[in-house]
Order: C-alpha cells, then sequence, then structure tokens
C-alpha cells in the first residue's frame, strides 16, 4: 500500500495559510457566479410547474431560487421546531444542527429562508478551504490544484453554495473532523465529528471513518500511548445520540427519523435494494433532459464506488471505508439512485482521486473542468426554477 503521510509542502503554496485562502476565494468566486445564474434563471426561465416550496419563499425574488423542495421542511424545524404523526411526512427524518444554525442566523438577517442561504454559502466556501488544506497534503501542487477544481465545479456543487439544504454543513464538519485527526487533534475530531452526525444520518458512517484512521495514525507512529488520547473521536457519535434521546423523549422513538422514512415510500427492503423503482421510472420520462438528469444518479454512484480500491491504496484504511459505505449503504437506501449526486459531495477523497487521475493529462482535465462546470451551471438554473434534480 502506498504511504498516507503528507508530500512535501509545495513553495509555491507558502505560507501555510496561503493556499486555503485562494481555495475559499475560488470557491466565493463561484458562489457568486453560480447567484448570479440563479437570479437569471429566475428572471428569465419559465417555472418547471412543479409544487412550489412550503411555506412559501417571501423575501427578495432574486435569490428565491435557492428555496426549493426540502428547503421547506428545513424552514419549519427553524421556524416552528419538530412534529412527528406517525404514517405522514413529518420533520424528524431532517436531523438539526442546519435548521439550528437557520434559526439563530434568522434572528440577525431578519429571514429564516434567507438565513439558510447563507448558512450554506459560508459553510461551501470553509469546506472548499478545508478541502484544499487536506488534499495538498497528499498530492502533488498540480493534482491538488485540480481536485479542487473539480469539487468546487461539481455539477451539484450548488447544494454547498447557496441552495438550502443541509449538505454543506455536514460536509464542512465532515472534512473538519478528518483534518483535525490528521493534525492529532483526535477530541476536536470527536467534538465536530459529533456536529456532522446530528447534520445527516450517513454522519453515523463517520464515526467508523475516524475509528479507522485513528488505529491507521497509532500503528504509523507505532506508539501505544496514542490509544488512550484516540479515544476521543468517539466523541463523533454524540450528535447521533443526541438526536435519538431527543426523538425518544419527544416522541417515544428514537429512531423516529428512520422509521419516518416510511412516509417517503424509502423503506427498506427487496423493492428498495433491488431497485424495482429505479427500472419503472427509467422508462417514464417523455423529456430526454429529464431523463439525462435522472440516469445522472447511478452513473456518478458507480463511478464513485469505482474510485474506492484506489482510495484504499492512496489514502489509507480509514478514507476507504467511509467512502465505501457513504456511497453503498446511501445507494441501498434510496429506492432509486435519486440524491446520490447530491450524497457524492460528501465523498470527498473521491474529488481527490479525480484530481489526481486528470492532473497529468491536460486535455482530459480541461475537458473535465469545462463538462463540469457548464453542468453546475445549468443544474443550478434548473433547480431555481423547480425542477427536482436530487
Amino acid at each position: 500500500m502506498q504511504s498516507t503521510r503528507a508530500l512535501p509542502a509545495d513553495p509555491i503554496e507558502s505560507p501555510a495559510w496561503r493556499g486555503p485562502l485562494l481555495a475559499a476565494g475560488l470557491a466565493a468566486t463561484v458562489a457568486v457566479v453560480l447567484f448570479v445564474v440563479s437570479g437569471l434563471a429566475v428572471a428569465l426561465l419559465p417555472w418547471s410547474g412543479q409544487p412550489h416550496v412550503f411555506p412559501p419563499f417571501t423575501g427578495h425574488r432574486l435569490v428565491e431560487g435557492w428555496a426549493q423542495w426540502d428547503s421547506g421542511w428545513y424552514y419549519r424545524i427553524a421556524h416552528d421546531g419538530y412534529s412527528y404523526v406517525e404514517g405522514q411526512q413529518s420533520t424528524v427524518v431532517f436531523f438539526p444542527v442546519y435548521p439550528l444554525l437557520m434559526r439563530v442566523t434568522a434572528g440577525a438577517v431578519g429571514s429564516t429562508y434567507l438565513a439558510g442561504i447563507l448558512v450554506t454559502a459560508a459553510a461551501g466556501v470553509a469546506s472548499a478551504a478545508l478541502f484544499f488544506t487536506w488534499v495538498r497534503e497528499r498530492l502533488s501542487p498540480s493534482a491538488a490544484r485540480a481536485a479542487l477544481l473539480l469539487f468546487v465545479l461539481y455539477p451539484y456543487a450548488f447544494f454547498m453554495f447557496g441552495a438550502v439544504y443541509a449538505d454543506a454543513v455536514f460536509i464542512l464538519a465532515v472534512i473538519g473532523a478528518f483534518v483535525l485527526l490528521e493534525h492529532d487533534h483526535p477530541w476536536l475530531a470527536g467534538l465536530v465529528g459529533a456536529v456532522a452526525t446530528a447534520s445527516r444520518p450517513m454522519g453515523a458512517v463517520l464515526v467508523i471513518g475516524l475509528v479507522v484512521r485513528a488505529w491507521e495514525r497509532r500503528r504509523e507512529a507505532e506508539d501505544g500511548t496514542r490509544k488512550w488520547r484516540d479515544v476521543g473521536v468517539l466523541l463523533s457519535a454524540g450528535g447521533l445520540v443526541a438526536f435519538s434521546l431527543y426523538l425518544w423523549s419527544r416522541f417515544g422513538d428514537p429512531l423516529a427519523f428512520l422509521t419516518g422514512q416510511e412516509a417517503w415510500d424509502q423503506q427498506a427492503g427487496l423493492h428498495t435494494w433491488l431497485k424495482i423503482q429505479f427500472f419503472e421510472d427509467v422508462t417514464n420520462f417523455s423529456s430526454p433532459l429529464s431523463w439525462l438528469t435522472f440516469v445522472a444518479h447511478p452513473i456518478f454512484t458507480f463511478a464513485g464506488l469505482a474510485l474506492v480500491p484506489r482510495i484504499f491504496r492512496r489514502f489509507g484504511k480509514g478514507y476507504g471505508i467511509y467512502v465505501l459505505l457513504l456511497i453503498g449503504l446511501s445507494a441501498l437506501s434510496t429506492k432509486n439512485f435519486f440524491g446520490m449526486s447530491r450524497y457524492l459531495l460528501a465523498a470527498f477523497p473521491c474529488f481527490a482521486i479525480a484530481g489526481e487521475l486528470v492532473a497529468d493529462r491536460p486535455a482530459l482535465r480541461k475537458t473535465a473542468t469545462a463538462a463540469s462546470a457548464l453542468g453546475l451551471v445549468a443544474l443550478t438554473a434548473a433547480f431555481s426554477r423547480g425542477y427536482y434534480l436530487s
């Protein structure tokens, strides 16, 4: 197995803060462009005909495109708290960190939806900076830059730069936990990991990834005394435990976030695992664009899985297991792969491997970057006009 130790620092990227700061600047630039794209889409393009978000957006029209679909559920949690009616779609399936941040921010900006937009954009920019911090210690400078571009220009990266969804906060906490562990702060890694496990259900796989990575680091250092310090990563389970205890106390069901999925027709079973619904849905689209956006999800899913063996070899078991479980369990839990392209944003080592693969192939790198950027612009506009993409 190749070493997972950091590569020598690129002198161009010195001092240490310069690279992450430039990465944040790039991400902020992408965010600004996407805000313009979203605003122009709202002003110029026709509505999809799909249902509007509920409660309706009442802020400035040029940013209303970021509040679609599940955004309404986060609004209701931030504004009214949790509710649960067995057999009905309820807010308990959405984890609390993101709506809590929305609620706090809304006190300053006066709008719950605008608060969500700002929280997402800030978390997305910070995620890019942390991602570059992580990747430049493992790849050559050219590969690190290519990975960063693929990360911030990924066609579904608009979920990190404005959409009122929890993904950006989750990604920020996940990468932050791994970066803190790699910099020998296991207790802080556990605390930040707890934010991730209180942000999305799949945060549970982060706990496993952190534990395995801490074990690897102890073996690499041949330091038996580390095991007591590394216990700190177990704090990462605290977010999930705390939310489960709240649900148990409030609704009598510590797993309401799972049992509540049945109202979304996402219950576990052969019909879901074998993706019967996918094969039924894929033949029912009259629009080629709708068909293409639908099949993009399994394509990205299997592309991500294809990178897992290389992640094991390049970055070790902790990262390999994290990505394998994140993609595999997410795919198993969806009835038709829908949403997988968005979930893959949290599989950040995949972007590192992709950057490494294209770094020394200029034509492929330019093609991949341009195609991703065009896809990102198109999907941002489509999402802003109410198309259900993920």
